[in-house]
């Protein structure tokens, strides 16, 4: 089942995210001109993860999901591992910007395996409009 959380949904302060996800701002609309430097800094691959959290704004997205639609599919390797190793590709650009990370990650529950992605539609938005003005 699809999960979708709106903008004043508890569940965005609950998330696993440690350094980084809390220490700095929010992405707010004033920052359309850093969250274009921001994607011009990453990786491509946290690129393309990234740039589909984005078009799915709100959606708590499966790393198995990311693996397969953005990532070229299975291979040996555990995908929240490989999602997480392309993510912490951003913690340069993410410094450098004075802001947070711009996804919230939450770990899987008791039971279940990997780890589940999500963007603030407003955050979505701040980068969505950085886009649109390049």
């Amino acid at each position: 089942m699809t999960s979708y959380l709106v903008e004043a949904d508890s569940r965005w302060a609950e998330h696993s995210g440690g350094e980084g996800h809390n220490d700095a701002p929010e992405w707010g609309p004033e920052d359309l001109e850093r969250a274009a430097v921001f994607l011009t800094e990453l990786a491509p691959q946290a690129r393309q993860v990234f740039e589909y959290l984005l078009r799915n704004p709100g959606r708590e997205i499966h790393c198995t999901e990311l693996v397969d639609k953005v990532l070229g599919g299975p291979d040996e390797g555990d995908p929240a591992r490989r999602v997480a190793g392309v993510l912490s590709g951003m913690s340069k650009a993410r410094s450098r910007s004075g802001r947070r990370y711009p996804f919230h990650w939450w770990e899987a529950p008791e039971g279940s395996a990997g780890a589940t992605y999500a963007v603030r539609p407003s955050v979505a938005a701040v980068f969505l409009a950085a886009q649109l003005s390049q």
